[in-house]
């Protein structure tokens, strides 16, 4: 490996210029389309359904993207997303969310950041009037100005690009894990250990769950990678990713698998990192029930589908075990702060009632080390509504008070308390800029 770990080229910026106004010259930009798809497109928009046609193009933009993300591999993508249920016999239209799709995208640099940004908050406008009554369906106008820019924004970021395919150098380094051993020198070790932190956190992922999944000389080419790769990566680790190694080395103890055990222990031992073993593995369940609070709130019918979801999660325990801690607190605040159209107001007493129950403690690790990386709820403090949410939590738990380290944080909560509605909104974005 001569260059840098990467998996995709810098995203287009300029698919559709600024001259093309209409939808007939926007949509001839459309290279992923097929004939039929644009004649669709065209005849809607003369017919006035609006929100039909933007339904339409953003189906297609999310269908275009996941196959993108499927010539990586299924069960690559399972490993990036920590997502087990997903296989190589999965089907990426099927198993993998819109949130995922786009973050992914974003990460691997298919689509830009602002395009990320504009299609997420088409979703989230679609999911808006999909959970209007049919009185307020009446009422209320998909315009063709609205229409018009969600078709920019899905041509501009994805339907507009030529299909890109992945380069190999990550996916033939992910491959070799399991193919030879590494020594702590070699190019590849030095290069991931410069590389972006999505591609450690990612190769990290990989030799975890390999360890607990394969077996033969696949195996004992992973274990002894652990050994390698994991001092090697652990001062620049995440307090998250030194979680899932314990809990990792917690799973194959448990399970009798000595060699590996061995493996991670060694690792750990190097790194003096038994401070993150945890003491049961009630993180994983912790881990599913968070994910699907998150698979409710970004799908159609979020209000209809949240509360269950949270519910589930709420009734699990008295107290969030520390692996999935950050997963579960994204979850909460997804249900906490809503979206730009309200929040799901039968899911907030679970969430009230999770949030309750945290220890100052809990909250001083939320605000240090969660907060900073999470994107989903730093890009809700950029709308209205959620924002104004926050500002109700920091209020409630007193937040402002919270022995908080991280600069930007203290700069976020002083401007809650206050009441600094454009300021709050710009210290998010200056975080969102600067997550993981």
């Amino acid at each position: 490996m001569n260059s840098e770990i990467t998996v995709w080229q810098a995203p287009q910026t300029d698919v559709v210029p600024a001259s093309a106004k209409t939808a007939t010259e926007i949509v001839s930009y459309a290279t992923q389309l097929n004939k039929k798809d644009v004649q669709h497109i065209i005849a809607a928009f003369q017919a006035s359904s609006y929100e039909m046609v933007s339904g339409f193009v953003l189906r297609k933009s999310l269908s275009a993207l996941k196959k993108q993300l499927s010539a990586l591999g299924m069960g690559f993508i399972g490993e990036m997303l920590a997502r087990p249920d997903i296989t190589e016999n999965s089907s990426a239209n099927s198993v993998i969310t819109d949130f995922e799709a786009i973050n992914l995208g974003r990460e691997l640099g298919i689509i830009s950041t602002t395009d990320a940004k504009r299609l997420s908050q088409a979703i989230e406008m679609l999911a808006h009037f999909d959970n209007l009554s049919p009185e307020e369906s009446d009422e209320v106008d998909f315009t063709a100005e609205e229409a018009t820019l969600y078709l920019r924004t899905c041509v501009q970021a994805v339907l507009g690009k030529a299909s890109s395919e992945p380069s190999l150098s990550f996916v033939t380094f992910r491959a070799q894990l399991e193919e030879r051993t590494f020594k702590a020198l070699d190019g590849e070790i030095v290069q991931l250990a410069q590389s972006p932190y999505f591609f450690k956190r990612t190769a990290l992922s990989v030799l975890l769950s390999g360890i607990k999944a394969k077996s033969g000389a696949q195996f004992e080419h992973l274990v002894g990678n652990s050994a390698v790769i994991i001092p090697v990566l652990w001062e620049s680790l995440k307090s998250q990713e030194r979680w899932s190694v314990g809990q990792t080395y917690a799973e194959v103890v448990s399970a009798g698998l000595s060699a590996a055990a061995k493996g991670i222990k060694t690792a750990l031992l190097a790194v003096k990192g038994f401070d993150y073993v945890p003491e049961s593995l009630r993180s994983s369940t912790f881990t599913a029930a968070a994910n699907a609070v998150l698979t409710a709130h970004s799908g159609f019918q979020n209000f209809y589908n949240e509360p269950a979801a949270i519910q589930a999660l709420a009734r699990l325990g008295t107290t969030i075990p520390w692996p999935a801690f950050a997963n579960c607190m994204t979850a909460i605040f997804a249900i906490a702060l809503g979206n730009p159209y309200g929040v799901s107001w039968a899911a907030q007493p679970d969430a009230n009632s999770l949030l309750d129950r945290l220890s100052n403690n809990q909250w001083d690790y939320f605000l240090n080390e969660c907060l900073p990386r999470d994107r989903l709820i730093l890009g809700k403090l950029c709308w209205d509504k959620p924002r104004e949410n926050w500002s109700n939590l920091v209020k409630k738990y007193e937040l402002g008070e919270s022995n908080v380290k991280n600069i930007h944080v203290k700069r976020l909560l002083s401007a809650t308390e206050a009441g600094k509605a454009d300021e709050i909104k710009r210290r998010a974005e200056g975080l969102l800029s600067s997550a993981p």
